[in-house]
């Protein structure tokens, strides 16, 4: 490491500088912090200084307490005290990480002729530099066997870039390897070669061992992979897995070796040789590889303010503006597009920028003012001295320094850049002196700029920067006044920099908050819109709720679905090629937040994991509950809240006490899935007994229902979670909250699948989740889901159960147009009710028999079915509980109905609108409103010749209920009956009556419902037809007439063929008129019909 106050190089133990004598700082065990000595709490974080984890086990191969790697820098990545990374967590858990192998090769043929004592001095020095070059890009070296090193990167601690750390360390081995072999090569005489292996995956760490020897390390495929790379590496090679370079592969250059076939491996893998880091490296992040790139979205107001900021510096109001935001939330972006913005604004044509990115490794002393330097003079980090030194020269002649101030302060700025001392002009400087006359060779660089026009200093990640170059920066703060003159940094907001504040400059502090939903919506359409159809609904909305407004996020959960080959550009438009994509989160944000987790404290740390158990949002008494420490909860809360972790909410958990929710969806999930699955059950059982002993056994609650039920399929009892679910499903769909009914049925049939007894549990979900998908417009979904209930319940001898579910497969079969199967299915329902006592049920099925001989123009037999229907109906006898008097209440609805159809046709109008009536009233009491749209639908037609005035209120009454219920089936209906109203007793044909008969056409069409989407193809022929547009009129006839001939549905076939006729008359085509006139009559004929009266009520259900 280097001393804090004058960069010479200590040891990692030393309190003091032993050259300059400054005390070192102390970096805090939990936050990584350097804190000033005397300081005996972190000021970033709270945590006392000096106090060590309870629960910090250390390996007991260190003999410093403390794991390799684990938190140390070389002294070229840092100038203060190492900063620690937070003690290691005793507890195991998942993580994806990348592992690296290293080895010497031919190492047991030179074991054989090398004394072993010799093989001793040279295994310990390779394992010293190995572990130096780990170290140096914080690394974790897990062990030593035998010549070689296991290192990690990840585990014990995340980082942003750990593949890319990978590499780095892996291409310094190979340097150090080198030198390495050269020196021992004259001793044993062979040359040395190391060969490498690194695979980026998934694995379990903890501690691993027995007893008092255990140690912390990992295990999973991803170390055997590595292991396996590594030995099909040649001398000096490094061979990568796939994920690794996936991972790396913008920023550095690879070698294919195609498919690869690795001892012990199932399948193939792809491998690459590493070559080495590319001179430019692309972006890591985002969708630009794919040509894919979006305006700067949202920004608008801070953009401005930037550009208002510059304006005042440039006349004469210094200003200091900081802008902070997480990772991912668009800092570096805003910078860039405020770049291109004054770029193109005359009056900033004369401002001079200077820019410089800190390195998230860390920063040598100086580093972030000698990444200005480099960068604004074009200075490479392989440049040699001397053309160095001629271009440091030329500038400071062009900023019109005079020779002896050029003189005087060259050699600080070669320090500065990093050449050191090469002419030895400060070697006797004391150090406190050095650093003053680098702060006065800074201060007169900067004159003399702002001597020349306004001066833009941008510092990107000023949270990754060394504190030199900070009170460097603090330094020239306190001495600008009246100069034309910005500083905009980007920082965390975790991360103070009140020590660049001064008196002198305006300070404006801007913090970027997410991305709103509509704006999130924006920018996926302007990467997907432009000249193809965009993304999927479902997949977009999905991927922004998992995003949180992240902009980062939203462009790397897409760019991990491309990636995979989830997502595929067909042409024009964006495809899912996998159901249900978007569900995996991409490693780089795992990283991202994994590494946030990792630097918390351990209790808070373990609080977060508790929390996100129980889910995204949180209440603190349920959490106090299952806490493992419930005395820590307030302050670990408060914690959270602090890093911006957790927020406070409403509370609408199961304790009504303080709710929270996690800030970002993904971190909550990077949380969860952190841990091992083991304690996930564990913790889901303890978490579901905590909300029963909250709300009881009894609970009506669909929220509470629904979190019990979720937190119990997670345990080994997975069935009790679905009961639970199952109530919460039904709750509701009583309640039409039909989407939400469905998810909790999925759910119940996840949980249920593949346990044992539980064929009752898993009927009853196939068959609620197929009446909920039938409405829905899922209808082969709806027949699969009853294909396996029937299945469950013909095993388990349910005989009514079975029937039930025929006669709702019968229904389907209709509907799409299958009148025999449907016939079939009914009967065979019929034959089963024979064998049992089961009224309601046979209520139901004669009133679907009834429905169907209606349909088939039979109106007699339809008007009996339904009479038989109420009689079994009202045959319940006694006692009966709320479901039964529920179903009794919608058989006697749909069999009024039915019988009102039918009397209607008889010609019985007066009657048959008093049933229909009775039926509405019968479904509103029940709350049954799939049948009451039923009814306004048919009340809707029969009012056009009894009660016109009334038509089309209930028409609009109706498709409202439709809308609220979800049911897609009856806004067709009650669409087509309202483009017929308005057409007929309005003048809003054109306005409303055409839009409407056109969305009836589209959701049939989308659902195909074959059995009603004649009706608003005929009435929107008819309404073309009187508007005098023959051709479409008699296109939109013969596709209604191609379709009611399908079903052979009467009501639907007479003013196909009356129409067409009528239109032929129209067009003067006799024979074309009385052919179809003709056709017509037969119809009537056939089934004892009235022409007349199917004029006037065309289309009844």
């Amino acid at each position: 490491m280097n001393c804090s106050g004058c960069g010479f190089e200590i040891d990692s133990g030393f309190a003091f500088c032993p050259k300059c004598g400054a005390k070192q700082p102390v970096a805090c065990t939990a936050c990584a912090f350097p804190c000033p000595a005397e300081f005996a709490f972190c000021p970033k974080c709270g945590t006392a200084l000096g106090l060590v984890d309870a629960n910090f086990q250390p390996s007991s191969k260190q003999n410093d307490g403390e794991p390799r790697g684990a938190h140390r820098l070389s002294a070229r990545h840092n100038d203060v005290a190492p900063p620690l990374s937070p003690a290691i967590n005793s507890e195991a858990d998942r993580r994806p990480i990348t592992v690296l192998f290293a080895d010497l090769c031919g190492f047991t043929a030179l074991s054989e002729r090398v004394d072993p004592e010799v093989m001793r001095v040279l295994q310990n020095e390779l394992f010293e530099e190995l572990t130096a070059a780990v170290e140096s890009y914080d690394g974790f070296v897990d062990k030593f066997v035998g010549d070689a090193l296991l290192a990690l990167f990840g585990a014990p601690v995340a980082h942003e870039d750990d593949p890319e750390r990978s590499l780095q360390a892996a291409l310094d081995m190979l340097e150090r390897g080198e030198r390495f072999g050269e020196r021992w090569q004259q001793r044993i005489g062979c040359p040395l070669k190391l060969h490498i292996g690194i695979s980026t995956g998934p694995v379990v760490t903890g501690s691993f061992g027995a007893a008092g020897a255990k140690s912390y390390s990992v295990t999973g495929d991803t170390v055997n992979t590595a292991q396996r790379l590594q030995a099909m590496a040649g001398p000096g090679e490094i061979f990568v897995g796939p994920l690794t370079y996936q991972l790396t592969r913008h920023a550095f250059a690879f070698d294919g070796m195609g498919d690869r076939v690795l001892r012990g491996k199932a399948s193939n893998v792809v491998v690459h040789r590493l070559v080495g880091m590319l001179e430019t490296p692309q972006t890591a992040r985002g969708l630009e590889p794919y040509g894919l790139r979006a305006p700067l979205i949202g920004r608008d107001a801070e953009l401005g303010r930037l550009v208002s900021c510059l304006d005042l510096a440039c006349a004469g109001t210094p200003q200091l503006v900081r802008l902070m935001g997480e990772a991912g939330i668009g800092k570096s972006r805003l910078v860039s597009e405020f770049l291109a913005r004054i770029s193109e604004i005359p009056r900033f044509a004369e401002v001079t920028i200077r820019q410089a990115v800190c390195s998230p490794l860390g920063e040598q002393p100086f580093g972030t003012l000698g990444k200005i330097l480099r960068s604004a003079y074009g200075i490479s980090a392989k440049e040699p001295f001397e053309k160095a030194r001629e271009m440091l020269s030329a500038a400071f002649r062009g900023l019109g320094l005079g020779p002896e101030e050029i003189e005087r302060v060259t050699p600080a700025f070669f320090h500065v850049v990093g050449f050191g001392d090469p002419s030895g002009a400060l070697q006797h400087v004391p150090p406190e002196q050095m650093r003053r006359q680098i702060f006065y060779a800074v201060r007169t660089l900067m004159e003399h700029r702002l001597s020349q026009g306004p001066l833009l200093l941008i510092v990107e990640d000023l949270h990754c920067a060394d504190s030199v170059s900070l009170e460097a920066l603090r330094f020239l703060m306190d001495r600008i006044e009246r100069d034309r003159f910005m500083l905009l940094t980007t920082q965390r907001p975790a991360f103070e920099t009140h020590q660049l504040e001064s008196s002198r400059t305006s300070l404006t502090a801007m913090r970027l908050t997410p991305l709103t939903l509509a704006e999130g919506q924006k920018l996926l359409a302007e990467f997907f819109c432009v000249g193809n159809r965009g993304l999927p609904a479902d997949l977009r909305n999905r991927v922004l709720q998992r995003a949180s407004g992240n902009p980062l996020f939203i462009e790397e959960i897409v760019r991990g679905l491309i990636d995979v080959g989830a997502l595929r550009r067909d042409g024009t438009r964006w495809q899912i090629a996998v159901e249900g994509a978007g569900s995996e989160i991409p490693l780089s944000i795992q990283a991202m937040l994994l590494s946030r987790v990792d630097h918390l404290p351990p209790d808070v740390r373990r609080i977060a994991q508790e929390a996100a158990m129980i889910g995204p949002t949180f209440d603190a008494g349920l959490l106090g509950a299952i806490a493992s420490d419930p005395s820590k909860v307030e302050a670990c809360v408060d914690f959270l809240c602090s890093a911006e972790i957790v927020e406070e909410v409403r509370s609408s958990g199961p304790s009504a006490s303080a709710g929270y929710r996690f800030r970002q969806t993904l971190l909550h999930d990077v949380i969860y899935q952190n841990l091992l699955l083991q304690r996930r059950t564990e913790m889901h059982a303890k978490i579901g007994h905590a909300i029963e002993r909250i709300v009881g056994d009894k609970t009506e609650s669909i929220e509470d229902l629904a979190l019990l039920g979720y937190h119990f399929s997670q345990t080994a009892d997975r069935a009790k979670g679905a009961r639970y679910l199952i109530a919460a499903g039904e709750r509701a769909s009583r309640a039409y909250a039909n989407d939400d009914a469905i998810r909790l049925y999925r759910q119940a049939l996840d949980a249920l699948e593949g346990a044992s007894g539980t064929d009752p549990e898993l009927a009853i979900a196939h068959e609620r989740s197929g009446d909920l998908s039938a409405p829905a417009g899922r209808r082969r979904a709806a027949f699969e889901h009853y294909s396996r209930a029937l299945d469950l319940y013909t095993a388990a001898e349910e005989t009514a159960c079975a029937a039930r579910v025929l006669r709702k497969m019968g229904r389907l079969h209709w509907d799409a147009g299958r009148r025999d199967q449907a016939e079939a299915h009914y009967s065979e329902a019929a034959a089963l009710l024979e064998r049992t006592d089961a009224p309601i049920e046979y209520a139901h099925l004669l009133q679907e028999r009834g429905h169907l001989a209606f349909r088939m123009g039979d109106h007699a037999s339809a008007a009996r079915w339904a009479e038989e229907a109420l009689q079994s109906a009202r045959s319940l006898a006694g006692e009966v509980g709320p479901e039964t008097r529920r179903q009794a209440a919608l058989a006697t609805a749909e069999a009024l109905n039915t019988k009102g159809v039918a009397l209607a046709r008889l010609g019985r109008i007066r009657d048959a609108i008093g049933d229909v009536e009775a039926s509405l009233s019968v479904a509103t009491e029940a709350q049954l409103l799939n049948a009451a749209c039923r009814a306004y639908s048919n009340l809707g037609v029969l009012y056009t010749i009894a009660d016109p005035g009334r038509a089309l209120d209930v028409c609009r009454q109706g498709y409202d209920v439709a809308v609220r219920i979800g049911d897609l089936g009856f806004q067709a209906r009650l669409l087509a009956n309202l483009a017929v109203a308005s057409c007929t007793f309005t003048q809003s044909c054109g306005s409303e009556g055409v839009p409407a008969a056109e969305k009836a056409i589209e959701i049939d069409r989308a659902l195909d419902q074959r059995d009603h989407l004649s009706v608003p193809l005929i009435v929107l022929g008819q309404i073309h037809q009187c508007h005098g547009r023959p051709d479409l009129a008699r296109k939109l006839y013969n596709e209604a007439l191609e379709v009611a001939r399908e079903t052979g549905e009467p009501q639907l076939l007479f003013p196909c063929y009356d129409g067409l006729a009528t239109l032929h008359l129209d067009l003067d085509d006799i024979p074309e008129a009385e052919r179809y006139f003709t056709l017509a009559q037969d119809v009537c004929v056939r089934h004892g019909l009235d022409p007349e009266a199917l004029v006037v009520l065309p289309f009844l259900d």
